[in-house]
């Protein structure tokens, strides 16, 4: 399907905006070589390419800032694990697909596809590329981004240790030192290139690094990534304390707390950002709120594999710059950033009193203003200067009202359906409701022919998972029995 691309004035007429910082009102936004130029009133603009907005809403495109591209064709793939036992099954049980370079490229377009359809213009990426094609399989992602339209960081997730090393096995008396995955040289020998290829390359795509968690590497791993994200001017984006389990394992490793280590050794930057930060306690949050890294909460799948509820409020008083996503389609099951606006406004509320409870603003503003800060990009406003990443919505089931009342059906009613139009960077990537820019059911059906190979692995999967389930789950309650005293942040 041919792409429709925008010329390099185009007018969004007569919309109702709604835009955190602005009055709810009909305007019109003028787009000037994929940025908003002008917003608000009547515009005239010769020569530009007019869109006609009247009768709907018109917002910034949403912000995901955590995702796992290579999960998206394995929805449903789990029920009732923990998310250590979870971990085993979708993806370090020795016993799952491998994806090939091709299958990646496929993976990414169906979540890609998804987030599009229901609003989301740009995306922080964690994809796992094996490492026999390492290079082929980035290159295969990043490019599914550039077919599709969508803005994205793509941080490749990378580790060293055995996954079993991340995890508290003296508890149980199982502690042995395993063979480590690859040696630092190695590991960032092979993802430095994916940054050299693609810095700059494209302006809608940044090169990330992503070492996988910081239990799942060594300090020396961590330390080199830091060292390399300076260099080459990038982000880094990891997971943080996303278990309970993981408070021991830096009690162990690190003397102490994760987020005291990260301080020391110049972690907690304005280009880190930390996704999860569950098992948080007081002084650390206290940490994150004096330094510049962000934290990327995800309610939907950590409520799904039981890891917690992140201390949300308590950070955001504090002050620590908050974002949201999805996580990946194995954990969640889905991409629709609608769903995990409502779950972040909701999931506080039976542990936290009332005064403290996010509202739809806030969840809105985690999703825009968090999302552009973990990407590090100008995105997220109907304002002079921004990208023009925007979304229009049809009105009907989505009902026109004051600016509270618009919020609050954005939050706690929207799943997506009213979506009409996407632009990012000015150029249109949905009309309609259907992509302007790749075959959908083409991708959907190679997509089907590939999930069917995936389902096929579960039985080796299933086989894998029963072998460790005793020891998972006699760690598992070990776990749950300390007593972290962070009752009063995790519920």
């Amino acid at each position: 399907m041919s792409a429709e691309k925008i010329g390099s004035l185009t007018l969004l007429r007569g919309g109702h905006l709604f835009d955190l910082d602005r009055p709810f009102e009909v305007g019109d936004v003028l787009i000037e070589d994929g940025a908003i130029s002008r917003v608000g009133g009547t515009i005239e603009a010769a020569g530009a390419r007019v869109i006609d907005a009247t009768g709907m809403i018109v917002m910034p495109g949403l912000v995901n800032a955590h995702t796992h591209s290579n999960q998206s064709i394995e929805k449903g793939l789990c029920d009732a694990l923990p998310l250590d036992a979870w971990m085993v099954v979708a993806s370090y049980g020795g016993a799952g697909a491998a994806l090939g370079p091709r299958d990646l490229y496929i993976s990414t377009m169906v979540g890609a596809l998804e987030m599009l359809a229901t609003g989301t213009t740009a995306v922080l990426d964690c994809p796992r590329s094996p490492q026999q094609w390492f290079d082929e399989g980035m290159d295969q992602i990043m490019s599914a981004y550039v077919d599709v339209g969508m803005r994205a960081n793509v941080a490749a997730q990378y580790s060293d240790l055995d996954f079993f090393d991340s995890l508290p096995m003296a508890l149980i008396g199982e502690e042995r030192p395993r063979a480590r995955t690859g040696t630092v040289p190695e590991l960032l020998g092979r993802v430095e290139p994916f940054l050299e290829r693609w810095r700059g390359r494209h302006p809608r795509l940044h090169p990330m690094l992503g070492p996988s968690s910081l239990p799942r590497c060594s300090v020396e791993l961590f330390k080199g990534s830091l060292d390399l994200a300076a260099r080459h001017g990038v982000g880094l984006h990891t997971h943080l304390l996303s278990a309970k389990s993981q408070v021991p394992v830096a009690g162990a490793r690190y003397g102490g707390s994760t987020v005291e280590f990260l301080r020391e050794i110049g972690g907690l930057r304005s280009w880190t950002s930390f996704a999860h930060a569950i098992w948080l306690d007081e002084k650390e949050i206290g940490v994150l709120a004096a330094s510049e890294a962000g934290v990327v909460h995800n309610p939907v799948s950590n409520l799904k594999l039981g890891a917690g509820v992140a201390p949300v409020p308590a950070m955001l008083r504090a002050g620590v710059p908050v974002a949201l996503g999805t996580d990946g389609a194995s954990s969640n099951d889905s991409q629709n950033m609608f769903e995990t606006l409502k779950a972040a406004a909701l999931v506080q509320r039976p542990i936290v009193p009332q005064d403290q409870w996010p509202t739809a603003l806030d969840s809105l503003r985690m999703c825009w203003d968090g999302g552009a800060r973990a990407l590090g990009q100008k995105i997220g406003r109907l304002a002079a200067g921004f990208r023009a990443d925007v979304v229009l919505l049809k009105t009907g089931d989505l009902r026109l009202a004051p600016k509270q009342q618009i919020a609050n059906q954005l939050v706690y009613a929207e799943l997506g359906r009213s979506v009409d139009t996407v632009l990012v960077d000015g150029e249109v990537v949905v009309r309609g409701g259907q992509v302007t820019k790749v075959d959908a059911d083409a991708i959907r059906g190679e997509a089907q022919r590939l999930i069917d190979g995936i389902w096929s692995s579960l039985p080796a999967r299933d086989a894998r998972f029963a072998e460790v389930s005793p020891t998972l789950e006699r760690l598992e309650r070990e776990v749950r029995s300390l007593a972290l005293g962070f009752s009063r942040f995790c519920g």
